[in-house]
């Protein structure tokens, strides 16, 4: 009886001891996926940022250009653009929104001073921004002129709004 005794209670320490070897295991393993969580994150965090800076270096290699024409323009005394400056300013904004849109959705926008709009950026370039708007929005009111003049019909132009008291032309 002595000996069953003591086998029993071999057993029960034995019993004991892979218990509290399995929730050390277990919680070491919790341990260490805690650990390869934060790691993931840091990484991912790292990414972002790599990606954010790699970003606005192309932010900044697609406005040097335009930097440079404004510069130009102001040395020569010009205020119009050439066609080919017309589509450099163009390609320039559509890069900026696509980059600036890429930063905003993951979450990297940092705002002014570090990050601007095109129309921020458009905003510091005056002679530019003067001449790529008349551009872009002169050839809609220049049709309506010439419509008047051949002594046609007058049409309104319904690509501009001028608010709510804007008149609205009887139909003829």
């Amino acid at each position: 009886m002595d000996s069953f005794f003591s086998i029993g209670s071999i057993f029960l320490v034995v019993a004991i001891l892979v218990v509290i070897v399995a929730v050390q295991q277990f919680q070491q393993n919790a341990q260490y996926r805690e650990i390869q969580d934060r790691l993931r994150e840091i990484r991912h965090a790292e990414m972002l940022e790599q990606q954010s800076l790699a970003l606005r270096s192309e932010r900044s290699a697609v406005l040097d250009p335009v930097n440079v024409l404004e510069a130009s323009l102001q040395n020569k005394g010009l205020t119009a653009l050439t066609t080919d400056e017309l589509a450099l300013v163009d390609n320039a904004r559509k890069r900026v929104k696509v980059i600036n849109d890429t930063l905003i959705g993951n979450r990297q926008w940092m705002g002014a001073p570090f990050d601007l709009e095109w129309h921020e950026f458009l905003d510091r370039i005056p002679i530019i921004r003067k001449a790529y708007l008349a551009a872009n929005f002169s050839d809609a009111p220049a049709a309506a002129d010439t419509s008047n003049a051949t002594g046609g019909v007058p049409t309104p132009n319904l690509t501009s709004f001028s608010g709510p008291s804007a008149p609205m032309m009887p139909p003829t």
